[in-house]
């Protein structure tokens, strides 16, 4: 008989073209993504919840063989431009999918002509459609901040970044993860990048430190450390033991992790890195389980097989509802757009609030 898992499989996170989109979508700036067709419909269709109620410029370049061959922007650079005269955006933003890297194609080059032609401020941010939403994601912030973020006066507020619909499903988690943060008495500048206007966003720098609710904005806090001196801490807030360690965390103005590197075998938490490890010392540290966190796709290093294992030997996996299809163990189910898209938008699970009993729904889910 073949082995158990041989017969099923996972699926993958959200690519990076996915995670410049959503981080920079309401901002007021136009998104380009060069790429023959496909991921920009996947973006919209499956990754973005706010695509059927707010307005965003996404477009497709429509790459087609013959300009991939003999390496033609023209197309892009005057579409593009064409478009920008139309609805005059804020700012241009250009990625690009898998072809676009392997034919070499020059991001900053072609920024600099069509701002040169339109006098409209164009960030290169050069993505490869094979990463996940993660590196996206970061590579735009702090592509925007370079370009845009200014100082003005210093204050004791505190940045909250990493948030998109991507990890945060919607409004009523990112008010959510907000009220809670106001509750240990910080008050929030500005949450990157959801609620939050083009003028709000450059006052980053302003703030006295920032709180990074998921790896999204690793490469960004480390850029506004050394450009601006912000320390930061790594934490989210999803139980009253990590409320207290990032309240720490961020009065000591250090740069820290509020969670730890948890080892058990009780609970196995699969998601964004942040995310599941502060759930998993959560767990460690206010239930009777011990718990471990994985993260695939997001972090190199764990294949399908191991992944398959791991979940096998625990007691109860937290992952996305998807995974049920691929593990043999009790499941509590907490939807993750960067896994299965809107399938599960209305069933999204309030694990910031600060009402939630994160160990009440770990023993209801192994009755």
């Amino acid at each position: 008989m073949a082995d158990w898992h041989t017969h099923v499989c996972t699926s993958t996170y959200t690519a990076d073209v996915s995670g410049v989109c959503s981080m920079l979508y309401e901002l007021g700036g136009m998104t380009v993504l060069h790429d023959p067709s496909g991921c920009n419909s996947t973006y919209t269709t499956h990754d973005e919840p706010r695509w059927y109620d707010t307005n965003s410029l996404m477009f497709l370049s429509g790459l087609d063989e013959i300009h991939a061959i003999y390496g033609d922007d023209t197309k892009l650079i005057e579409d593009t431009c064409l478009a920008a005269q139309r609805l005059k955006p804020r700012f241009i933003t250009l990625c690009g999918a898998s072809i676009p890297h392997i034919i070499g194609f020059d991001y900053k080059g072609v920024a600099h002509i069509i701002e040169q032609r339109t006098n409209i401020p164009v960030l290169p941010v050069e993505t490869d459609g094979i990463k996940s939403y993660v590196s996206g994601c970061d590579l735009a912030l702090k592509a925007w901040l370079e370009r845009f973020a200014k100082t003005n006066k210093k204050n004791t507020s505190i940045n909250v970044l990493g948030v998109t619909p991507i990890d945060f499903m919607n409004d009523t988690i990112v008010n959510d993860t907000k009220q809670t943060i106001a509750s240990m008495g910080y008050t929030i500048q500005t949450i990157a990048a959801m609620h939050t206007a083009f003028t709000q966003l450059q006052q980053i720098p302003d703030a006295s430190c920032n709180l990074v609710v998921s790896s999204c904005a690793r490469k960004t806090a480390r850029y506004l450390q050394r450009k601006y001196q912000m320390p930061y801490v790594e934490g989210l807030p999803v139980g009253p033991y990590m409320y207290a360690k990032i309240q720490q965390a961020l009065s000591s103005s250090t740069t820290t992790k509020a969670y730890e590197e948890t080892q058990g075998s009780d609970i196995v938490v699969i998601g964004e890195e942040i995310y599941a490890k502060s759930m998993a010392t959560e767990i460690t540290h206010t239930t009777n389980y011990t718990a471990a966190a994985l993260f695939p796709d997001v972090h190199a290093g764990l294949d399908e097989d191991t992944l398959l294992t791991l979940t096998r030997q625990a007691k109860l996996v937290i992952a996305d509802p998807l995974f049920q299809n691929c593990i043999h163990t009790k499941l509590l189910a907490i939807p993750h757009i960067a896994y299965s898209g809107r399938i599960y938008l209305n069933q999204a699970v309030r694990y910031t609030n600060k009402d939630f009993d994160l160990k009440q729904n770990i023993e209801r889910a192994l009755l």
